[in-house]
């Protein structure tokens, strides 16, 4: 689980940063309201998928990150065992959002 503070984590959650989660996409199910995601090019290789009845985003795709899923944790209703553990994209972060937390700051997304 990570904070990113992309530009386009940003304006896909309107927000200054998203809170996502990389899970292996055979680990990933979509419990209800499968048939209402839709996805969405959002660039060369990358697709958002997100709720075609209220707009959330659910998670995404890359080509780069194969049989991987990027999920929004905002949309998990139950708690996780897990935090996050650092925060990427640092570089592009809103200039108006101060991270006043401890944990690391890269300035792109770090090397796995």
């Amino acid at each position: 689980m990570y904070y990113c503070h992309c530009s386009m984590c940003r304006k896909a959650t309107g927000s200054a940063f998203a809170t996502n989660m990389l899970v292996r996409e055979t680990d990933f199910t979509v419990k209800t309201g499968r048939s209402v995601i839709k996805a969405f090019q959002s660039s060369p290789g990358e697709s958002r998928y997100f709720c075609s009845e209220c707009g959330s985003p659910i998670y995404s795709k890359a080509q780069a990150r194969e049989g991987i899923v990027s999920v929004r944790c905002g949309t998990i209703d139950d708690d996780l065992t897990v935090r996050p553990t650092e925060h990427i994209y640092t570089a592009s972060k809103a200039r108006w959002f101060e991270i006043c937390d401890q944990l690391p700051q890269y300035p792109e997304e770090p090397e796995p």
